[in-house]
């Protein structure tokens, strides 16, 4: 695909859309912690021009994994363990103070287990700063120079300001995931209250129906006896059948949402790949024409990061901006550019699926990030009008 499905077209709604993918990073970071890491990644590098930055996670047993990276020229020090102590970020994590280094792979200030991966990345000079937060050590966000520099004061101060503002950053994420799983947890217990108040009491009268009828004799009083069991027994079918139903019920406005919801789950179930929904507005009800529409090109867009984008996020979003309801399908891969923008033979998903947003009014761009991977955005308007929906 182009730029835009007619290139040399200007596509409604580009500006708008232009407009939204400005604050759509901020808006991310509120909600999302990889989505927060990258954008603590992209701005950690730009405080000093550094070649690369790097961001670790406290994971496991105290150790560190990076999980957002900019401007490396491989995979060396991708989802690399750092144990606390070790290395240059390691010995941050352990005195919980910025460690510099003018020369890495000559420097006796530290240990040297990952001399050969820094070397891989021809880098020098590096700065590692713990992000702390109300006394946690949350992780540190490392800057590289492929030089040999000092790093005064003034530089140091600039990364510790970014490495506060991240660690708050990243506790936002994470509040706003745990708020998000109680409010789920929250539900399934009222659910499962209201099956134990509806359906024990029915299920405890039958069990003494059934007990009490070894004492009685006679075929009449044994048979409507039995035919009183199998009208309480079709009154607890009805009740179970009547919960599972409105537990598996989507309100016209929620099903985009749970859909897209369902898809990123089975993506990261299948590829191990993190994959977040993340909505930034109340979606209104859009008829099963457009629902699908964009579901369409949500799903052609996952198997696209999934077969070529060797990314290590991906994250969902869908907004509205005035009267158009977009999502947007955002990686940290490969990239994407001019000279493959076409699919290839046979990959024709993304294709057909901004046909059928054009027929609905709306449309498809796909286009690479500033700090790496790609977006496939599609919108389409909130209200069909006199459009078949």
């Amino acid at each position: 695909m182009r730029r835009s499905t007619e290139p040399n077209r200007v596509v409604p709604g580009d500006a708008v859309l232009d407009q939204l993918a400005l604050r759509h990073s901020e808006l991310l970071v509120l909600l999302d912690e990889s989505a927060a890491m990258n954008a603590v990644a992209r701005r950690i590098r730009e405080v000093g021009g550094f070649d690369m930055s790097l961001v670790g996670r406290v994971e496991y047993d105290g150790a560190m994994v990076h999980r957002s990276w900019l401007g490396t020229q491989s995979t060396a020090l991708h989802r690399l363990l750092v144990p606390e102590g070790h290395g240059l970020g390691g010995k941050s994590l352990l005195q919980r103070r910025p460690v510099w280094v003018r020369d890495y792979l000559a420097s006796s200030a530290i240990t040297h287990e990952f001399d050969e991966l820094v070397a891989r990345e021809d880098l020098r000079a590096m700065l590692a700063v713990p992000m702390i937060y109300d006394g946690e050590v949350l992780g540190a966000v490392y800057v590289g120079v492929r030089g040999k520099v000092s790093f005064g004061e003034q530089v140091v101060s600039l990364v510790e300001e970014a490495a506060c503002a991240a660690s708050a950053t990243l506790v936002s994420a994470r509040r706003a995931q745990i708020q998000t799983r109680v409010a789920v947890q929250a539900d399934r217990r009222r659910k499962a209250a209201e099956l134990h108040d509806s359906v024990s009491p029915v299920l405890f009268r039958i069990g003494a129906e059934l007990r009490s009828l070894r004492a009685v004799t006679g075929a009449e009083c044994v048979r409507a006896r039995v035919e009183e069991l199998e009208r309480q027994v079709q009154d607890v079918t009805s009740m179970l059948r009547s919960t599972l139903a409105e537990l598996n019920e989507q309100p016209p406005d929620r099903h985009l949402a749970v859909s897209i919801q369902e898809d990123c789950e089975a993506f990261e179930e299948r590829t191990g790949t993190p994959a977040r929904y993340v909505p930034l507005a109340v979606i209104p009800d859009l008829g099963p024409g457009r629902n699908e529409a964009l579901l369409g090109v949500v799903r052609e867009a996952l198997v696209n990061v999934e077969k070529h984008a060797h990314a290590s996020a991906v994250v969902v979003t869908v907004s509205i901006v005035g009267d158009t309801v977009s999502v947007a399908v955002a990686d940290d891969g490969c990239g994407w550019s001019e000279d493959r923008a076409d699919p290839a033979p046979g990959h024709l998903g993304l294709s057909l699926a901004a046909q059928r947003m054009q027929r609905l009014g709306g449309g498809v761009v796909m286009s690479a990030n500033d700090d790496g991977g790609s977006t496939v955005r599609a919108w389409v308007p909130c209200y069909a009008g006199d459009r078949n929906g």
